[in-house]
């Protein structure tokens, strides 16, 4: 019996032994899944304390040197502004010209804004075709003002409007004097209130591009308070400026404009009264010298051959100090 039991312990240590040796194939196969997640696991943090840490901190700079953000060029910094400088960042040809053109535009803005303006209004337009034409060709900055019934009207300020001039109607009204014959359409004080307003709607069709009027003779018709707040409540349905030619010192115009709420001025100097190219600019001179002392120069001329000689050959000199624009600039 003893025999037997020993026999038995040995087979059972063998069995051991082999199922140890010789593991059965479920248990293989959990083995090699545990050994193949300790290898995922194992690349998977070499990765992240490898690449994302040492080998991705090489290469992000140029990475990011590749990036570009498209904006546009800032303006350059003005005086009594705030804004930002311009972008030096820009290598290419195209951002530098645009540079140098915007810096060319921003210093005559500069100029443009510091200096003072002078308007120049030229009267009476219509009646002569060929000074009319020589007054649109002129590079010279001028606003337009066309007798309403004048033969050229028609065919000038259509053209001053197309060519983007500033367009007024010349509004004939009643002057002091009977020896002073203000042409047709004239508005005159002994008119019913009725009829004042008839005619100046009909002088506005006649000059459809008009932005503004000023008047034509009118020494007795601007003095009567009652006639010219008819005709500023007209002009003030119609958004259009008004600018005294200022034919009579008891004018009351400007005051009439003013109370409707208008943009308007008064003119300061005649520059043609004499016909000599002397005389006209040294109103020019006196007309630059208003607008340093005070900002702003209003001017009216008239369609004269000497007139345009004048202002071709003397107002050039001014250009360093005075801005020549438009009387809408000014109201």
């Amino acid at each position: 019996m003893a025999v037997r039991k020993t026999t038995s312990r040995q087979r059972k240590k063998k069995s051991s032994k082999k199922n140890w040796l010789f593991p059965s194939a479920g248990r293989l196969f959990l083995f090699i899944l545990l050994f193949l997640f300790l290898i995922f696991s194992l690349c998977t943090a070499g990765y992240v304390i490898f690449f994302r840490t040492v080998f991705a901190q090489e290469i992000m700079p140029s990475l990011k040197n590749n990036i570009v953000f498209e904006e546009p060029d800032p303006p350059v910094a003005l005086p009594k502004y705030k804004t930002q400088d311009l972008n030096k960042e820009s290598k290419e040809e195209g951002h530098s010209k645009e540079k140098e053109a915007l810096v060319a535009d921003i210093e005559k803005l500069r100029r443009e804004v510091s200096l003072p303006k002078v308007a120049v209004i030229v009267d009476d337009i219509g009646y002569n075709l060929a000074l009319g034409e020589e007054l649109l060709d002129m590079p010279l900055e001028l606003t337009l003002s066309f007798l309403p019934y004048a033969p050229y009207t028609k065919i000038l300020e259509q053209r001053a409007y197309s060519q983007g001039k500033t367009v007024f109607l010349h509004l004939p009204l009643q002057p002091n004097s009977a020896a002073f014959d203000p042409g047709p359409g004239a508005l005159l004080v002994s008119d019913s209130p009725e009829v004042q307003l008839q005619k100046l709607r009909r002088c506005l069709a006649e000059v459809p591009h008009a932005v503004g009027v000023n008047n034509h003779m009118g020494s007795l018709f601007t003095e009567d308070k009652n006639a010219m707040i008819q005709i500023m409540t007209e002009l003030g349905h119609r958004s259009l400026f008004f600018v005294d030619s200022y034919t009579s010192s008891n004018s009351v115009g400007l005051e009439s404009a003013r109370e409707q709420g208008i943009r308007s001025a008064r003119r300061h100097v005649f520059l043609d009264n004499i016909l000599t190219r002397e005389h006209i600019c040294g109103q020019l001179d006196k007309l630059v010298a208003t607008a340093l002392q005070g900002g702003v120069g209003i001017g009216i001329a008239h369609p004269h051959a000497a007139t345009l000689d004048a202002l071709r050959s003397c107002s050039p000199q001014y250009s360093a100090k005075v801005q020549y624009v438009s009387v809408v600039d000014v109201l």
